[in-house]
């Protein structure tokens, strides 16, 4: 990563131990901060973009803050969460085989330098903040129609109609046995 800052005329912030990087002699425009809140750092008008791994509290963060991303997924849930960010433009994603300094400077100037991934960024920022309700005014809205409906018997899962052995679905089992014994 050291050497794709190298690459780039912005300032960029790295976080991590600072004793991880003791033997790594660093380019001049990064500074390395030990663990600040992710979501303070974002929400900084002078970030204009974060490289994460894309999970789903940076992705959160990211669109709360309308700051487009790129991402390099490393496990879990990471590599869906980018698909979906790559298909809203709202960044872009670097699978960790194909990490070089190139690849990730050439990534970082792609997002920084083109608008629509900044416009998707704010518009998904938009949606994710509109609501036509405050949280009480749903609360209340729940409450009556539960009252409204008596108890709202429809909402219950079928789960509790059901009988024992069609909960823990003894019949199914009981189907499957009865056709493989009578196979052998």
């Amino acid at each position: 990563m050291n050497a794709a800052f190298a690459h780039l005329p912005q300032r960029a912030i790295w976080m991590c131990k600072p004793y991880w990087l003791k033997d790594v002699k660093l380019v001049a425009n990064v500074k390395i901060v030990d663990w600040p809140s992710q979501n303070d750092l974002v929400a900084d008008p002078s970030i204009h973009l974060p490289v994460t791994n894309g999970g789903q509290n940076s992705l959160m963060e990211s669109i709360h803050h309308d700051v487009p991303l790129v991402g390099i997924p490393l496990f879990s849930d990471q590599p869906g969460n980018l698909l979906r960010v790559e298909a809203k433009n709202m960044g872009v994603s670097i699978l960790i085989e194909q990490l070089k300094a190139e690849t990730l400077a050439l990534k970082i100037k792609q997002v920084m330098g083109d608008k629509r991934y900044k416009s998707a960024a704010m518009a998904a920022s938009i949606i994710r903040g509109s609501h036509p309700l405050t949280p009480s005014q749903r609360l209340v809205g729940w409450i009556d129609h539960i009252l409204q409906t008596g108890g709202a018997a429809r909402l219950k899962s079928h789960a509790f109609q059901q009988l024992w052995h069609e909960q823990y679905f003894l019949d199914v089992f009981l189907f499957l046995l009865v056709v493989t014994l009578a196979t052998i």
